[in-house]
């Protein structure tokens, strides 16, 4: 079956990519307002960039889906140049779309869903207690595209670097080095779904390099 794009709304585009697009990490984000108050919100239009310097990029839409006031986490981030991300593991799970809810600007979320924060060590914004891992980040460019008056269309592409990563001993293998299956990281399928990275979920395959091949090994695999 071909699905014509031509025609579909931007609401039922993004959908298609949303659905298909999974599963995608949450980017949990926390930012402090002009008044020194905490926001917290889920954006998971979130990927790694590279890793010298240590970039990430998340996508925040440039107005909220029911009024045309830009969303609140995007007008704390980009006055102070900082905020956090918190990965969204099973811990957070059953609030994920209680904080994701357009709250009127000043609430703080996480109180709300009795998320504990904890200050963090390079950048203003605190980060949640109850995730594993933070990167705490300080923008460094932004790309505007769509178009800014539509919601499933404007958007600011936010690459920032990562300053400081925190980890929670509970899921380290060795010093410097994360258990990938200890996380418990929560991705994000198409509305309304979720899905759990745990134990029970994951699998590993052995990478080999092209070199590494031993004869034979190319036949088998042709």
């Amino acid at each position: 079956m071909i699905i014509d794009l031509a025609g579909r709304t931007p609401a039922q585009k993004q959908g298609l990519l949303s659905q298909l697009v999974v599963p995608r990490p949450i980017a949990m984000i926390t930012t402090l307002d002009a008044q020194g108050g905490v926001n917290v919100a889920p954006f998971s239009y979130y990927m790694p960039i590279c890793g010298e310097p240590p970039l990430v990029a998340v996508t925040i839409g440039t107005v909220r889906e029911a009024t045309d006031e830009p969303k609140d986490s995007w007008v704390n981030l980009s006055a102070s140049g900082e905020f956090v991300i918190n990965v969204t593991t099973t811990a957070l799970a059953e609030h994920i779309e209680t904080v994701a809810r357009e709250y009127p600007a000043g609430v703080d979320e996480a109180g709300l869903v009795g998320w504990r924060t904890v200050p963090s060590q390079v950048v203003a914004p605190p980060s949640l207690a109850d995730s594993p891992a933070h990167l705490e980040c300080r923008v460094r460019e932004v790309i505007d595209r769509g178009d800014p008056t539509s919601c499933f269309s404007g958007v600011h592409i936010v690459l920032a670097e990562v300053v400081c990563i925190t980890a929670d001993e509970s899921i380290m293998s060795s010093p410097g080095r994360i258990d990938p299956t200890r996380v418990h990281a929560v991705g994000r399928m198409g509305f309304p779904w979720f899905v759990a990275a745990t134990e029970e979920t994951v699998f590993h395959q052995e990478r080999v390099a092209y070199a590494d091949l031993r004869s034979g090994d190319e036949e088998v695999l042709a």
